[in-house]
């Protein structure tokens, strides 16, 4: 029953996340043309936010794995309490890498100006949805430093 229920919670969280995103550059609160005016900056930028939160997701993966000995820890990931600490770190950092490679791809392809409004398109949603789910880990593992201090 936990196992359905986290995923759930991720299946609805990224979609959601998904679907504001898109209604935010379809009403122009994000617009894709002042992207494209910020130029390269703009995608260097994006490189190294994505390093940056995707770094602290890894990290955050470690200190799972740090913990998983303490006898309460251990408890919460053998019923599946944890499950989404550790998806929601492997698709943010997924998120970050896929935002890197599309960086890259526009800064390093000649791409017509149709394909890189798409690129910024999934660039700017693949950002929030790993921002997303960086916040969500950030508090899933808040959670498991409080239940490590409780044991001591």
């Amino acid at each position: 029953m936990i196992r359905k229920k986290n995923w759930l919670k991720l299946i609805v969280i990224t979609v959601l996340t998904v679907a504001l995103v898109l209604f935010l550059i379809y009403k122009k609160y994000i617009d894709i043309n002042n992207i494209i005016v910020m130029g390269d900056d703009y995608q260097y930028n994006a490189i190294s936010l994505s390093s940056i939160i995707g770094g602290f997701l890894f990290t955050g993966i470690g200190i799972l794995i740090s913990a998983i000995d303490k006898e309460r820890i251990k408890r919460l990931w053998e019923h599946n309490y944890l499950d989404n600490l550790y998806r929601s770190s492997f698709g943010g950092i997924l998120c970050n890498v896929f935002t890197i490679i599309l960086t890259f791809s526009y800064l390093c392809l000649t791409l017509s100006e149709k394909i890189k409004n798409i690129i910024i398109c999934c660039q700017t949603i693949l950002i929030v949805l790993g921002l997303v789910y960086f916040v969500w880990c950030v508090k899933q593992l808040l959670f498991i430093l409080k239940r490590m201090k409780d044991s001591k």
